[in-house]
């Protein structure tokens, strides 16, 4: 059966699509997902359960935050708040059936339906090229208890509303060589929202994507991305697309590692609530209020990174009680009291001292845990045959390794940014040939560009560069410096390696 993607018009009535979007000003009300009635239910289907059930069905364990359970029932900030449309919140398929999916047929055609309905994914679903299942509303997408997993492609909520995505990952739709996600085949999101209300976007891990790994959209609102886990990528998170300063959000209990730029960017956004998120790792800048947004960032812990807060072009952003360790760049930015966010939800956030440890052990889904597993020796190749298609990713997986890795890297033009962050002491990089001019590593930005991104930077210790080119090919000036390479660790080991560019030894700080 054919299945529908972004790349096709939508057939959704109109009834169907998001009313008027605006900012929610009701508190949260205590949510309670409604039981289904037990009912006769056609063949492949079982009558729906409670929030319970549903939780055990995906393998939920039972764990608590000063907030509540890690695994709320309900959902959390701004995508529980209580409208005259949706007085319960966001509460996703509640109230319909619930049916088992394996493959993307069959994920596609029950999205698609028009009527509430809760999708367990079942084991990995590979759709390919990148392209993206549409969601219509009223629905619950989660991974079942043994474990579902989007593989090459992703999942579009246009114009719809009320949707719920848990304990899912989205993985490998990066496409060799664009670690920009420029080209024009290449628009591979793991999920993108635009124009839709009321959407729990929780628990779900994002990896190794080809454009945005979540991307909020054109005037959405009463949006939450909780407990979720970002790693190896360069576009994160971005909100926008819009002029209209409308958008409400809330990002908690999030983790982001070996990320480069959106971490979040929040663009045009009425009311934004960051809060007990964790940074660890980033190479060009992490939250970014811009636009004429309106952010709160506390509780929440930003270390080895560069712009770890700014605020841009109208930005607002207050913060609190956080934790900022090997930061540089710029200092945090802070413009002052923006909004409260208890003055639209209840919550309770986390210590920020607990915010380490309550995010490696839950963010992202259950079988996150298990889900990396890397070998004393990987290889990358852009052609696919190796562990890994870019060396950003594979050393972003060594970093969080609890064992020494060697990098083994096939021959190729690898343009991406690469950063070996602390964790990763002790790591080798070569080339598979022995000969440096098989295997180049290159960028273009120069030192006063927004992102001031060298081409490779070396944080860690000990870490051993061998018969690699590294190459900033940026054209222009020459009275700004590009670096090729930039060594702000100790012990650094190099071995036929060819640097065209600028290099810095030492902290670039």
């Amino acid at each position: 059966m054919p299945f529908r993607t972004a790349r096709r018009p939508s057939a959704r009535p109109a009834h169907r699509r998001a009313a008027a979007l605006c900012v929610p000003v009701l508190a949260a009300a205590a949510l309670a997902m409604p039981t289904i009635p037990a009912a006769a239910a056609p063949p492949g289907e079982t009558p729906g359960t409670t929030a319970e059930t549903l939780l055990e069905r995906m393998g939920a364990p039972d764990a608590t935050s000063a907030g509540g359970p890690v695994w709320s029932p309900d959902a959390t900030g701004f995508a529980g708040t209580a409208t005259a449309d949706h007085p319960d919140g966001t509460t996703g398929g509640a109230g319909g059936a619930t049916v088992v999916v394996r493959d993307a047929a069959s994920l596609a055609a029950h999205a698609a339906e028009e009527r509430p309905l809760t999708i367990l994914v079942k084991g990995e679903i590979r759709i390919g090229d990148g392209d993206m299942i549409e969601v219509a509303s009223d629905k619950t997408i989660a991974g079942a208890a043994s474990g579902g997993e989007i593989v090459d492609g992703g999942l579009y909520l246009d114009e719809v509303e009320n949707v719920i995505v848990r304990n899912l990952t989205f993985r490998d739709s990066y496409v060799s060589g664009d670690w920009d996600g420029k080209a024009d085949d290449n628009d591979n999101d793991g999920i993108r929202i635009d124009t839709s209300d009321h959407v729990w976007i929780d628990h779900n891990e994002f990896a190794r994507l080809g454009d945005g790994q979540l991307d909020i959209r054109k005037d959405s609102t009463a949006v939450t991305a909780s407990w979720n886990f970002f790693h190896d990528h360069n576009k994160t998170l971005g909100v926008g697309w819009t002029d209209n300063v409308v958008t409400t959000l809330t990002l908690h209990h999030n983790r982001f590692s070996n990320v480069h730029q959106r971490n979040a960017s929040l663009d045009s956004v009425a009311a934004g609530h960051v809060y007990n998120n964790w940074m660890s790792g980033v190479s060009s800048y992490g939250i970014n209020a811009r636009g004429g947004a309106q952010v709160l960032v506390e509780s929440s812990v930003f270390e080895h990174a560069r712009k770890p807060l700014i605020a841009d072009d109208g930005g607002h952003v207050h913060q609190r009680d956080n934790l900022f360790q090997d930061v540089w760049s710029d200092a945090p930015a802070d413009t002052g009291s923006t909004f409260e966010a208890s003055d639209f939800y209840a919550y309770t956030a986390d210590p920020v001292a607990d915010v380490v440890d309550l995010l490696t052990r839950h963010a992202g889904t259950t079988k996150t845990s298990s889900n990396e597993k890397l070998g004393t020796r990987v290889t990358v190749a852009q052609d696919g045959s190796g562990d890994f298609l870019s060396i950003d990713a594979a050393v972003g997986a060594a970093s969080r390794a609890k064992h020494l890795a060697e990098i083994v890297v096939e021959p190729g033009e690898y343009r991406e940014v690469v950063s070996v962050w602390p964790g990763a002491e002790g790591l080798t990089i070569r080339g598979a040939t022995g000969d440096p001019a098989d295997v180049v590593i290159t960028y273009d930005k120069p030192d006063d560009d927004w992102a001031n991104t060298p081409t490779l930077t070396v944080h860690a210790d000990g870490v051993t560069l061998s018969d690699l080119t590294l190459e900033n090919s940026f054209s222009g000036s020459g009275d700004v410096p590009a670096y090729a390479l930039v060594d702000s660790a100790d012990d650094t080991m190099f071995a036929d390696v060819v640097v065209l560019g600028d290099q810095l030894a030492g902290d670039p700080r």
